[in-house]
């Protein structure tokens, strides 16, 4: 961890990309000074980061720097500063947050795919919203224009980003908004950063139980997140082909036995569904119909059902095993 840093950006309006790029290196250092000024006032020396303005390399607004920056892998999105920072210093960035060395490159590429593309998109002037719309043939060509036009779509990253500048009705120093602008974006980058390393942690825990996996059923001692790791894995794994069921702990209590599905393009296709008599009962009703003393619910799709105990739901996996109806 670096003691202190400078950084240096441009001042007036903000936008996603200079705070992003702010937030991420302020994880780089114990103490942070942020100067937002124009052309004339950049500082020399190799003590100062200068992003977003200035014509340096972390600068996206030359053309010989477009030229020389390129693109994002495999897309025609070319660097802003949040991308360029994050390329920079991404090894940095990852060390301070305890991402485990195995992971560094994969958390790399996940986050600039997950997150840092779609800012700098924006930044850039593709309208990530429009591509969207576009994309889904369901909905007519007039009827995307109209929506886009009377701004009936979703708002952005970019945009939620972009509202924390003050209004001009509005005496609220401008700094102080990209203070708290960069706070929320540090948020996150870290939730993102989080949840991408959590499921890389996730995926190792499920991969260990797929190979312990037995009778159709793997069993998980505490919830992960499992269905994109099985279905993966299906394609290669005999083990993996072979879990009709996960038994796992629910998240809001007791425990639950859940269907693979066959076909993860279908979310209605199931290698083996629980039995039908079963749909939509609880309680009492459910523990009639499967006997089983604890179960607790099955969903009305027949996808998902829980008991209070673990046994309660492997008892019930395993009827389910046995009933073809």
């Amino acid at each position: 961890m670096r003691k202190h840093l400078n950084i240096y950006t441009h001042n007036g309006l903000f936008h996603a990309d200079d705070v992003f790029a702010a937030a991420m290196l302020s994880l780089i250092t114990e103490d942070i000074n942020i100067v937002r000024d124009g052309e004339e006032n950049i500082p020399e020396g190799d003590d100062w980061i200068v992003f977003d303005i200035g014509g340096g390399h972390l600068d996206h607004h030359t053309p010989e720097n477009k030229e020389n920056n390129g693109t994002h892998p495999n897309t025609d999105i070319p660097y802003a500063s949040c991308g360029l920072v994050w390329k920079e210093y991404y090894q940095e960035i990852l060390k301070e947050e305890n991402c485990p060395e195995r992971y560094v490159e994969t958390v790399y590429q996940k986050m600039e795919k997950s997150l840092i593309l779609g800012i700098d998109a924006a930044d850039n002037g593709f309208n990530p919203i429009k591509n969207a719309l576009e994309s889904m043939p369901n909905i007519p060509s007039d009827q995307q224009r109209e929506l886009i036009a009377q701004g009936n779509i979703p708002f952005t990253l970019t945009q939620i980003i972009k509202d924390f500048n003050p209004t001009w009705e509005s005496d609220r120093d401008m700094d102080e908004a990209f203070m708290d602008a960069m706070s929320f974006a540090k948020d996150i980058f870290l939730n993102r950063l989080d949840s991408i390393i959590d499921a890389l942690d996730g995926k190792d825990y499920i991969l260990n139980h797929i190979d312990f996996s037995a009778e159709h059923i793997m069993i998980l001692e505490q919830f992960a997140p499992w269905q994109g790791v099985v279905t993966s894995e299906s394609r290669s794994n005999p083990k993996a082909q072979d879990i009709w069921y996960v038994v796992s702990p629910a998240l809001r209590g007791g425990w639950n036995v859940q269907c693979v599905l066959d076909n993860p393009d279908d979310r209605v296709s199931y290698r083996h569904p629980l039995p039908q008599s079963w749909y939509g009962l609880r309680n009492e009703e459910l523990q009639a119909a499967s006997g089983v003393a604890d179960a607790r619910f099955c969903h009305p799709s027949g996808f998902l059902a829980g008991a209070d105990s673990q046994s309660g739901a492997l008892q019930m996996a395993y009827k389910a095993i046995g009933n073809t109806k």
